[in-house]
């Protein structure tokens, strides 16, 4: 059984740099930069039907939402369902987050400033349902994804790369042959049924 892990403790719960760290901490978004580019197509050609899903759902009830107000009594059935309006909120908020990982890690700076806690958590839930799209059993996973401090790198990076190793690693094998452990430092573990071999990262 092959095992691929990614160690993103380090990385997620650091604080942010002091003023002598400031340079050290640009050459390594520089390389991280450098070596998304190439792979970010990928990424985003498979986690973008998952996310257009989501957030074709979250339009058609915000739709119906709106059909409501425009019916007599209608600001009634819309109070009833004000519960719906703040999950979908919510959604979209976390879909936003994810689109702009992604177009960032293509080159554009769509993240800007924003920075998110639950960055990684983001980006996890929703390549899993990517990858679960094509049907099959759920995938294997222990553990939850560790937050994100606001001086992690650029802001995107230890999410958009949990993202890439997971997808790339489910294009060798299939995603079924793997099964995902979050480990208590941050680390996240990968092992093939099969033996497919990854090697070893540290993200």
């Amino acid at each position: 059984m092959d095992q691929v892990c990614a160690t993103l403790g380090e990385i997620a719960v650091m604080s942010g740099p002091s003023d002598d760290e400031s340079v050290a901490r640009d050459e390594a978004i520089s390389q991280a930069d450098a070596t998304v580019r190439a792979e970010s197509c990928d990424v985003a050609a498979k986690l973008l039907p998952a996310l257009l899903h989501d957030v074709n759902n979250a339009t058609q009830l915000l739709v119906g939402l709106k059909a409501m107000l425009e019916i007599p009594g209608g600001e009634k059935m819309f109070a009833s369902r004000v519960d719906d309006l703040a999950r979908t909120s919510g959604r979209m908020d976390d879909l936003g987050f994810a689109l702009a990982v992604l177009s960032t890690a293509g080159g554009a700076n769509m993240l800007m400033a924003r920075r998110e806690a639950r960055a990684i958590q983001i980006l996890w839930d929703l390549t899993l349902k990517a990858l679960q799209r094509d049907g099959g059993d759920p995938i294997r996973v222990a553990g939850a994804p560790p937050s994100t401090a606001p001086g992690a790198l650029g802001g995107w990076e230890p999410a958009w790369s949990v993202a890439a190793l997971v997808t790339e690693c489910s294009e060798v094998s299939g995603h079924l042959d793997w099964s995902w452990t979050w480990l208590g430092d941050g680390s996240l573990v990968g092992e093939s049924v099969s033996g497919a071999s990854m090697g070893e990262g540290a993200l």
